[in-house]
């Protein structure tokens, strides 16, 4: 049973997160650059005030993919803590 997983990031992770997706072969998403917003590190606004930036990877993935790659996420938020990444799952139907 597929899964629909959005990661979000600040752009600072963008090689780990890139690297994590090829190790794992994750070759099919759909990628937003400078996403904003307010999470748990603060303001994401991409100005002066506030110049951090997200990026973020919507993909589907198989149940046992899915939770190998949810693992390397945990890891990458103990190794970078201030960073802010963050994996939403959710249920998937079907792709048309």
């Amino acid at each position: 049973m597929k899964k629909l997983v959005f990661l979000i990031f600040n752009s600072a992770l963008e090689p780990e997160v890139i690297e994590l997706l090829k190790k794992h072969e994750v070759s099919h998403y759909t990628r937003w650059d400078k996403v904003k917003g307010v999470g748990e590190t603060g303001p994401h606004f991409d100005d002066e005030v506030w110049p951090a930036v997200n990026i973020a990877i919507m993909c589907a993935l198989e149940e046992e993919k899915k939770n190998e790659i949810a693992e390397e996420i945990k890891r990458i938020r103990e190794e970078f803590p201030g960073e802010g990444i963050r994996m939403l799952i959710l249920p998937f139907e079907e792709i048309v």
